[in-house]
Formats: C-alpha cells, sequence, structure tokens
C-alpha cells in the first residue's frame, strides 16, 4: 500500500514515478485516458453495495484493481486483473 500511496503522491506533484510497471488487460496495454502515460501502480478497493453495508456484509462484496497513474494521478478500475509487462 505504501507503493501506492507514493505514486499516489507523485502523480498529484506531476512527477513520474520510476517505481510504476506497464500492464495489459484483456490483452491491450493501459494507456492513461488523461495523460497518455504508460506507468502505474496496482491496487484494489471493494466494490461496496447498499445492501451488503446494511448487513454488515462489506467484506462479501466483490473488489476490483485499480491502476493509479504515475504522471497525473488518474485511477482506472478494471474487474479483471490488470498484467504487468515488466
Amino acid at each position: 500500500m505504501g507503493r501506492f500511496l507514493s505514486a499516489f503522491k507523485a502523480g498529484l506533484e506531476g512527477k513520474d514515478s520510476p517505481t510504476g510497471e506497464h500492464f495489459t488487460v484483456a490483452g491491450k496495454a493501459v494507456v492513461c485516458p488523461h495523460c497518455g502515460h504508460d506507468r502505474f501502480e496496482e491496487g484494489r478497493a471493494l466494490l461496496n453495495t447498499a445492501g451488503m453495508t446494511f448487513l454488515k456484509l462489506d467484506w462479501a462484496n466483490r473488489s476490483a484493481a485499480t491502476l493509479l497513474c504515475t504522471r497525473c494521478g488518474h485511477i482506472a478500475w478494471f474487474l479483471e486483473d490488470p498484467e504487468s509487462t515488466d
């Protein structure tokens, strides 16, 4: 999680992070739709639903993979796990 936060901070400051990686999803290279950069940090996030939250079963919700652009900080969400090409 520390690499994810440092990459997010680098994105806020407009810097490229040397720790970023190249990824593919469904056989296509991932490129940031905002700035066109191709290096990301991978993370995970829960996809909470109101019903499961009401029942206090948030842990049972699905999760999604996130890719954080190391240049601009844009976060892309994917249900399929990205594959690192580095």
